[in-house]
C-alpha cells in the first residue's frame, strides 16, 4: 500500500488538524446535537454547556498531542494509508476514553462505566470521522495538485548524463530532480527524486571526472565531497561547533555540509 505524502507530517498540516477538528466538533455538536449527545452531556443536572466545552477541550488536547507526535516522528516513520486510517481512528477512540472519565463520574449510579465509555467512544468516532476524512482528503488533494504543477516537462537540455569509467551511460536524470551528489573514495552517490521518492544511484567515478559536466547544470560545489542543488535548499544553519549545514526540502535526506570555501557562493544562490 502506498505511503502517505510527507505533507501530512509537516507543521502546516499538523496545525490544521489540531485546530480545525476541535472547532468542527464544538460547532457540530452545538448546532446539530447528534446521537442524543445533548441529553448525554447534560447528565440530568443541566451541565450540557460545561461538558460540551470539556469534551471540546479533550478533542483539542488529544489532537494536539497526536499530531505533534506525528510531526516529531516524521523522520523515522513511513506510514501507509492503512496505518494512517488506524491512527485517525485511534485519535477518536482516545478522545472518547478521556471523555468517559468525567462522564463516568457524572453518570455513576445511573449507568455502568462500560456503557458510558462505549457511548463516549462511539460518539467521538461517529462525529470525528467527518473532519478527519475531509481534512485528509483536502491535504491529499493539495499534494496531488502540487505534484501535477511540479511535474517536469522532459527537456533534453536539463538531463545530466552520468557515465562510468568506460564511458558507458549509466544514468540520465533531470538536473531539477538531483538533490545532491556525494563522493566516497572511488565512487559517487547521486541522490535524486523519482516521482517524488528519493532514489540513490552509485557510480564508479570521481568528482573531478564529473565536475565539468555538473557545472553546466544548476548544481554547485559546497564541499570537497559534495555538489548540491541550491533549488532544493531550504536553509543553511550552523551547528554547535560552527559548521554550516544545508537543510534540503525533503525530510528523507541528510543535511549537507557547506565548507567555508564555498559558503558565500552557495548562500548567494539562495
Amino acid at each position: 500500500m502506498k505511503p502517505i505524502a510527507r505533507t501530512f507530517y509537516k507543521m502546516p498540516a499538523t496545525i490544521l488538524f489540531f485546530t480545525v477538528v476541535p472547532v468542527f466538533y464544538f460547532l457540530f455538536v452545538l448546532i446539530y446535537k447528534p446521537l442524543n449527545l445533548e441529553t448525554f452531556l447534560d447528565t440530568g443536572h443541566g451541565h450540557y454547556t460545561i461538558y460540551l466545552i470539556v469534551s471540546s477541550l479533550i478533542v483539542l488536547g488529544v489532537m494536539t498531542l497526536s499530531r505533534l507526535l506525528l510531526y516529531l516522528l516524521r523522520k523515522v516513520i513511513d506510514m501507509n494509508w492503512a496505518l494512517y486510517v488506524l491512527w485517525c481512528v485511534g485519535e477518536a477512540v482516545a478522545c472518547g476514553l478521556f471523555l468517559s472519565i468525567p462522564m463516568g463520574i457524572e453518570w455513576a449510579g445511573t449507568m455502568t462505566y462500560f456503557t458510558t465509555m462505549s457511548m463516549c467512544v462511539l460518539s467521538m468516532i461517529g462525529i470525528l470521522v467527518f473532519p478527519l476524512s475531509i481534512l485528509s482528503m483536502a491535504v491529499q488533494l493539495h499534494v496531488l495538485n502540487k505534484r501535477a504543477d511540479m511535474a517536469p516537462v522532459i527537456d533534453e537540455r536539463t538531463l545530466i548524463r552520468f557515465y562510468d569509467e568506460q564511458q558507458r551511460l549509466k544514468l540520465a536524470v533531470s538536473s531539477e530532480a538531483v538533490l545532491y551528489i556525494e563522493a566516497e573514495e572511488n565512487y559517487v552517490h547521486i541522490i535524486y527524486l523519482d516521482k517524488g521518492r528519493v532514489r540513490e544511484f552509485t557510480l564508479r567515478s570521481s568528482m573531478r571526472a564529473l565536475e565539468e559536466t555538473l557545472q553546466r547544470h544548476p548544481l554547485v560545489r559546497c564541499h570537497r565531497s559534495y555538489f548540491i542543488n541550491p533549488n532544493h535548499v531550504e536553509l543553511i544553519r550552523k551547528d554547535s561547533n560552527g559548521y554550516a549545514l544545508a537543510q534540503l526540502d525533503n525530510d528523507k535526506v541528510k543535511e549537507i555540509p557547506v565548507s567555508k570555501r564555498y559558503y558565500d557562493s552557495v548562500t548567494a544562490l539562495l
